[in-house]
């Protein structure tokens, strides 16, 4: 069985028989989420999660924008 230690707080993480690159685990002490970024030697690292974004995290009438491009004007035929 492969382990490795968790960089959150250095307890050891049991990886299983097979450990492939990308895989991931939980920190049975801490509950951090984390992943397989190195197979020799097995080395864990935090899970990078995407971040998803709405429409509405973006203001696209912001009073502060400096360009604007009137699209009607721009591709007028």
């Amino acid at each position: 069985m492969s382990e490795s230690l968790c960089p959150e707080c250095d307890s050891e993480v049991k990886l299983g028989k097979t450990v492939k690159l990308g895989q991931q685990a939980r920190c049975g002490s801490c509950g951090a989420d984390l992943e397989v970024v190195s197979l020799t030697p097995v080395e864990l690292d935090w899970v990078l999660e995407e971040e998803e974004f709405d429409d509405d995290d973006f203001d696209y009438n912001d009073e502060d924008e400096e360009f604007e491009l009137d699209y009607d004007e721009e591709f007028d035929d």
